[in-house]
C-alpha cells in the first residue's frame, strides 16, 4: 500500500477520533459539576488521552504525505515518535484504571468511597501520565535504545532497537492485557453470583423471574466481551508481530508494523468513547436530551393571533385548546391546535 493510502487512513482518524471524544469530554465535565461520581473523571482522563492520539494522526499523515522532508534527523524522528507513542500509553493504562475502578466498586462497595477518594485518583491519574511520559519518551531519554545506523526512515524500529519494543509489550500491554482480563472477569463473576442470589430469592418469594435484573449478568457479559475483544484487536497485531521480528531477524515484517498495524492500533482510540462512554446510561441520557431532543424541539416564539370571519364557536379546555372554525358555504374547515408543554402539534 502506498503511503497515500496511509495519510488518507490518518486523516479520516484525526476527524473521527477528536469528533468521538470531544463531546464526551465536554458531556463529563458537565457531569461532574452535578455528580461528584469518581469514575467519569477516569473516563475523562481516558477520553483526553484519546483525543491526543487523534490528533498526533495528524503528524503522521504529515509524515506520509512529506516523508522524505521530516525524516531526516534522528532526533525529531524519536520526537514525533515519542509524543505519538506517550498517549497511547496513557489510553492503555486509562482502561487498566477503570477496570480496577469498576472491581473496586463491585468487590467493595462499602469501602469503595473511602479507597477511591479524591485525593487517590489524583495521585493515580499523576503516576498513570508520569509513567506513561517517561516510557514513551525512553528512547530519547535513553541514547542506547537508539539505532546507531539511522537510515532516514521513521518508524519505531527504524529509530529505535527492538529492546524499547519489549519495554512496550512486556512492561505495559501485556500486563495492562492480562489484568483488564482478570479483573473483568472478576466483575462478571460477581455479577453472575448476584444474578443466581436474585433469581433464587425471587424463587422462594413466588415472584416471576422474568425480572430486568434477569438479564443483567448477560448484559455485563456482553459488555465485557466487546471490551475485551476490542482491545486484543487493536493492539495485540501489533505487539506480536513487532516480537516476531525483534526475534527473527530474517523477517521483513518492519513495513507492516510501521504502517497498517499502528493504524490499528490508533484506531482503538476511536472505538473507546463508543464503550466505555455510549454505554453508560448517564451519559447516554444526557446526549439524548441536550443534543437530539434540543434539535427536534420546537419552541413556541410568541402567541399568534388571526382573526376569521363566520366564526361559529369556540371551546377552552382547561389543559388543552380546540378552536373550530366553520363557514358560511356548508364547507367545514376544523383546524386543531394542541399545546402541551414544550411540544406543539399542528393537524388540519
Amino acid at each position: 500500500m502506498s503511503s497515500a493510502i496511509y495519510a488518507a487512513l490518518h486523516i479520516l482518524l484525526s476527524i473521527l477520533i477528536p469528533t468521538a471524544n470531544i463531546p464526551v469530554i465536554v458531556i463529563l465535565s458537565k457531569l461532574l459539576k452535578k455528580k461528584r461520581c469518581k469514575s467519569y473523571i477516569f473516563i475523562l482522563n481516558l477520553a483526553a488521552a484519546d483525543l491526543l492520539v487523534g490528533l498526533m494522526c495528524i503528524m503522521e499523515a504529515l509524515d506520509d504525505i512529506f516523508d522524505e522532508d521530516f525524516d531526516k534527523n534522528l532526533f525529531f524522528c524519536l520526537l514525533r515518535l515519542c509524543f505519538t507513542v506517550t498517549p497511547c500509553i496513557g489510553s492503555i493504562l486509562t482502561l487498566l484504571l477503570i477496570s480496577l475502578d469498576r472491581y473496586l466498586a463491585v468487590k467493595m462497595p462499602l469501602y469503595y468511597i473511602k479507597i477511591m477518594n479524591r485525593k487517590c485518583v489524583g495521585i493515580s491519574l499523576a503516576v498513570l501520565w508520569v509513567v506513561s511520559f517517561f516510557v514513551g519518551h525512553m528512547p530519547l531519554i535513553a541514547p542506547s535504545l537508539q539505532h546507531n545506523n539511522y537510515t532516514g526512515i521513521c518508524g519505531l524500529f527504524y529509530a529505535a532497537k527492538s529492546d524499547y519494543l519489549y519495554v512496550l509489550c512486556f512492561l505495559i500491554f501485556l500486563p495492562a492485557l492480562v489484568t483488564i482480563v482478570c479483573l473483568h472477569m472478576a466483575v462478571g463473576r460477581i455479577a453472575y453470583f448476584h444474578h443466581k442470589r436474585i433469581q433464587r430469592t425471587r424463587a422462594i418469594s413466588g415472584l416471576p423471574s422474568n425480572h430486568p435484573a434477569h438479564s443483567s449478568h448477560f448484559k455485563a457479559a456482553r459488555t465485557v466481551l466487546i471490551v475485551i475483544v476490542c482491545f486484543t484487536l487493536s493492539w495485540s497485531p501489533y505487539y506480536i508481530t513487532g516480537i516476531i521480528q525483534a526475534t527473527c531477524t530474517s523477517c521483513k515484517l518492519v513495513d507492516l508494523l510501521k504502517d497498517i498495524l499502528f493504524v490499528l492500533g490508533e484506531a482503538n482510540s476511536l472505538l473507546n468513547p463508543i464503550i466505555y462512554t455510549f454505554y453508560c446510561r448517564d451519559i447516554r441520557s444526557y446526549l439524548y436530551q441536550h443534543v437530539i431532543c434540543r434539535r427536534r424541539k420546537v419552541k413556541p416564539q410568541g402567541l399568534a393571533l388571526v382573526q376569521f370571519t363566520n366564526i361559529a364557536g369556540a371551546a377552552i379546555h382547561e389543559n388543552s385548546t380546540l378552536a373550530q372554525i366553520s363557514g358560511d358555504t356548508g364547507h367545514n374547515n376544523l383546524s386543531i391546535l394542541t399545546c402541551n408543554g414544550e411540544y406543539c402539534k399542528g393537524a388540519s
